[in-house]
């Protein structure tokens, strides 16, 4: 009985650990993945800014723009089908699938106000210098993807949230077991062991009493 109670309260110190284990690195994923749907929000805004500068005939900043369209390209991807993304200077990660069908809807969402936003900043060099139907055309796309994208951080947020909720309730439900199998050591101890061992300091007692 003691090597059962032992095994059931090991496993359950284990399990225990490898859910924790499991939930500190869906937790590292989840912070990735957010940190990474707001940097979008951050790069529809400069990309927004460069344009406007490209507009009014700063060509440096072609460059910077091409790029931000492309770290934001390849982003989106990766969030909605998973595989590598940019991240810090020189280096990418990878991404799990996205499997959430309210996500993947506003992902869908925000590719489709992207593929409009880079329609327009295609035409940028076809365009009068300070043109200001296209300008305010820009201005109007980039303020629809920057809510769009938001809602997508939002959605990440949420989902993370239920995550920690959840584990948060497991790991109360282990509690609960481990104090449930003490009750039960302590029970198993002291009928096995105490019981028995205060009846014969009682019989020893009555034995010295002559009785």
């Amino acid at each position: 009985q003691f090597l059962l109670l032992f095994i059931t309260f090991a496993s359950l110190v284990m399990t225990s650990v490898g859910v924790t284990y499991w939930g500190l690195q869906t937790q590292q994923e989840d912070a990735l993945v957010i940190n990474l749907a707001g940097r979008q929000r951050m790069l529809i805004q400069q990309m927004t800014r460069l344009a406007f500068q490209w507009q009014d005939g700063d060509e440096v900043t072609l460059v910077a723009l091409e790029e931000s369209e492309q770290i934001f390209s390849q982003t989106l991807y990766a969030l909605q089908n998973g595989g590598s993304a940019p991240y810090l200077t020189n280096s990418v990660v990878n991404l799990p699938v996205t499997r959430d069908s309210q996500i993947l809807s506003a992902l869908n969402e925000v590719e489709s106000a992207w593929t409009q936003f880079h329609v327009t900043l295609d035409a940028i060099p076809y365009s009068a210098t300070n043109s200001n139907s296209l300008h305010i055309t820009l201005e109007q796309q980039s303020d629809d993807l920057v809510q769009k994208a938001d809602a997508v951080v939002r959605l990440y947020e949420t989902t993370a949230t239920a995550k920690v909720n959840r584990l948060r309730a497991i790991q109360t439900m282990f509690l609960v077991f481990a104090i449930v199998l003490l009750a039960v050591g302590a029970w198993m101890t002291r009928r096995s062991l105490l019981k028995p061992l205060q009846d014969l300091g009682l019989a020893a007692k009555r034995l010295g009493e002559n009785q």
